[in-house]
């Protein structure tokens, strides 16, 4: 586990995400940092001219999701395998959770659910977390474990744990905040949190993503 804020910024989830074959981030400056911490290279580009990588950009080892509507300039930069989804949403970070053994995507992307399926082989459902669409950012997933908004229902917890393949819990990050996507950075060897999340915060991520299992 290692805390750090981006610029002062504890919404960590909002420049990048890593799985357990690379990480990307939309901040060359922090790049090294987690390289370090999650044991994987570290891949460093924008997304829309901007460093908030993690907002439109979701992923797991075999391949990252970013939306069609990005030019040619920026997709030259991309490392991982991508698909570049054609969509209206652009926010695709906010709204897939996902890992290696599955997908679940908010219901505003359910005409690109076939496109997904596809592209990354995997189980893919759809649902609301805690009532609300952001999927992606209602929760924090790695092939050990998942953390996911307080609110969370019973319904959507089976799915996400059927789907996910692993177990979830609930928790909160950055103080208080009830979206881990925002405020984690996570793959199966650790995590990045801020140095806003509290000690009880820190702990329930531990053993929501299985590091204390």
């Amino acid at each position: 586990m290692f805390r750090i804020n981006f610029d002062g910024d504890p919404n960590l989830g909002l420049y990048g995400f890593a799985t357990d074959k690379y990480a990307v981030i939309g901040m060359n400056a922090e790049a090294k940092k987690l390289e370090q911490q999650l044991k994987v290279d570290t891949h460093f580009f924008t997304a829309f001219n901007t460093g908030l990588l993690g907002i439109f950009a979701a992923g797991n080892s075999s391949g990252i999701v970013l939306p069609d509507l990005m030019d040619e300039q920026e997709r030259d930069n991309i490392k991982p395998e991508a698909l570049f989804l054609k969509t209206r949403y652009t926010a695709l970070g906010n709204l897939i959770l996902m890992n290696d053994n599955g997908i679940i995507l908010s219901p505003l992307l359910k005409k690109e659910k076939a496109q997904l399926e596809k592209f990354f082989g995997l189980r893919c459902e759809m649902t609301k977390i805690a009532n609300s669409v952001v999927a992606g950012n209602a929760g924090i997933a790695t092939n050990r474990g998942c953390l996911v908004h307080p609110k969370t229902r019973k319904n959507e917890m089976k799915l996400i744990q059927d789907v996910l393949g692993v177990e979830a819990d609930i928790g909160t990050v950055n103080f208080g905040s009830p979206y881990p996507g925002s405020g984690v950075i996570a793959n199966s060897n650790g995590f990045v949190a801020s140095e806003e999340s509290s000690g009880p915060e820190l702990g329930r991520i531990n053993e929501a993503l299985g590091f204390m299992k």
